[in-house]
């Protein structure tokens, strides 16, 4: 089955129900409630697979189901192919016990390769594209027993021309990109987890706008061999999830390491920055009271909360971003440029491969020096603190599907390789979440989870 019907009917928020077990009752009579397959994290549904309690078909076949009813009005998949994952789903069951994420099902980004599924990267110059074989982050899902359940729709090449996908919370509004589909799948709880990118803020806003879990690693933590290059200096595969847990099994999925689960941290024990960032004038008031609202139930749960400033050459650090960005575009798209222009988008040909083809070596290069002298700038004025709190976008989705938003509170912390996440922790005045986004320390990944582990249940 491939999904590619778009329907612009207004349907209903979130459906997320549970069923009922047995009949109607009334009175004193215990109801009891059955949580569905698909409502189930990944960890959940490893977890009760290994303990004979469902099996890999039964929770796929619940995924497909929930797709069905609610694909019409999100269009989160450019491709699913129903027969070969209850398939794939048999020979898990017949393989027995063993993999950290055995039978799990999961969503692949469109710009990730597949050996057993199209790759097209939001683009209609590769629809038969067919790799010969799965990158390594797939590879490792795959060797863990996760089942591949489909790929989610991305902006074309991963830049800012947006793909099919609406928001599940108001069709009418934006799901963000690059990684659209991932976040609104896991967000209309179709999958537990799907793979994203980022490279502006690709993983953080579309997590923000659909409401869900979006973890940006530490820059070169995951392995990017299969994912189509956007801007190889700073491109970061991550992960979009409904739970901190998950994001702590997927990481060692994907990094092939021991399980670590998120371990405990006390809230008084973090120091913790808020950083509005120069663009703290773009996000709407709302946004902005829910920051330092946030900063403010931190500190009176006993964290170390105190203004963080940026240092300064913050203009030179954004220029530099876009003329590396820029450059390094336009030679991944050489062959899409030279050989298919008339396919490319117009916002794709007139936006950063345009620039990227006038961007001179020496200004690449020097643009590449200022990137690296910011960061080391910055970290050293971050030594000593846990986390920063900023905004994960400037407020919540628009209504407007021809956009991705604005990664003006994103695309410095890419730039900067310092992992990032977006907690879905408020709404705003339309009734659409608001993200709350978190900034670690370059490399320090497994502390980082479990510091935002405790920010998110302390604000939760």
């Amino acid at each position: 089955m491939v999904f590619t019907a778009c329907s612009e009917a207004q349907g209903p928020q979130l459906n997320v129900k549970a069923t009922l077990f047995g009949r109607t009752v009334r009175g004193n009579t215990e109801v009891k409630w059955m949580t569905e397959s698909w409502q189930l994290s990944a960890s959940e549904i490893a977890g009760k697979i290994d303990a004979g309690e469902t099996t890999c078909v039964a929770v796929t076949a619940a995924c497909i189901e929930r797709i069905e009813e609610r694909e019409p009005q999100v269009d989160a998949w450019i491709y699913l192919n129903k027969p070969l994952a209850l398939e794939n789903a048999r020979v898990i069951d017949r393989m027995g016990s063993g993999g950290l994420i055995r039978g799990v099902p999961l969503g692949v980004k469109d710009i990730i390769d597949t050996f057993d599924m199209p790759t097209g990267h939001g683009s209609p110059i590769h629809t038969e594209n067919r790799p010969d074989c799965d990158a390594p982050c797939v590879a490792m899902c795959r060797a863990e027993g996760g089942l591949v359940l489909g790929k989610t729709v991305t902006s074309e090449f991963a830049h800012l021309n947006p793909g099919k996908t609406k928001n599940p919370h108001n069709p009418a509004h934006s799901p963000a990109g690059s990684s659209s589909g991932s976040a609104a799948a896991v967000a209309d709880y179709m999958v537990p987890v799907a793979f994203g990118t980022q490279t502006g803020g690709s993983i953080v806003r579309p997590a923000a706008f659909n409401g869900c879990i979006g973890y940006k690693p530490s820059y070169g933590d995951y392995n990017p061999l299969g994912v189509h290059d956007n801007t190889r200096s700073v491109d970061t595969l991550g992960m979009l999830s409904r739970t901190m847990e998950d994001q702590a099994l997927m990481r060692s999925v994907v990094l092939g390491i021991p399980y670590r689960p998120i371990e405990p941290v006390a809230v008084a024990d973090l120091k913790i920055g808020l950083c509005r960032t120069p663009h703290w004038d773009e996000a709407d008031a709302a946004t902005q009271e829910h920051i330092e609202g946030a900063a403010d139930r931190l500190s009176a749960a006993g964290a170390s909360v105190s203004d963080f400033e940026l240092p300064q050459g913050f203009d030179a650090l954004e220029n530099a971003f876009d003329f590396v960005s820029a450059f390094e575009f336009a030679r991944a798209l050489a062959y899409e440029w030279h050989n298919h222009r008339d396919l490319l988008s117009e916002r794709v040909k007139e936006g950063r491969l345009d620039l990227g083809w006038r961007v001179t070596y020496p200004e690449y290069r020097a643009g590449i020096a200022t990137l690296q002298d910011y960061r080391n700038r910055f970290f050293a004025a971050f030594d000593g603190y846990d986390l920063l709190i900023t905004p994960s976008a400037n407020g919540e989705a628009p209504a407007d599907l021809t956009t991705i938003g604005q990664a003006h509170f994103n695309r410095v912390w890419t730039a900067l390789y310092a992992p990032g996440i977006s907690l879905p922790l408020f709404t705003g005045k339309l009734g659409l979440p608001i993200g709350l986004q978190v900034i670690g320390q370059l490399g320090d990944d497994e502390r980082f989870l479990d510091s935002t582990d405790a920010v998110f249940r302390a604000l939760g």
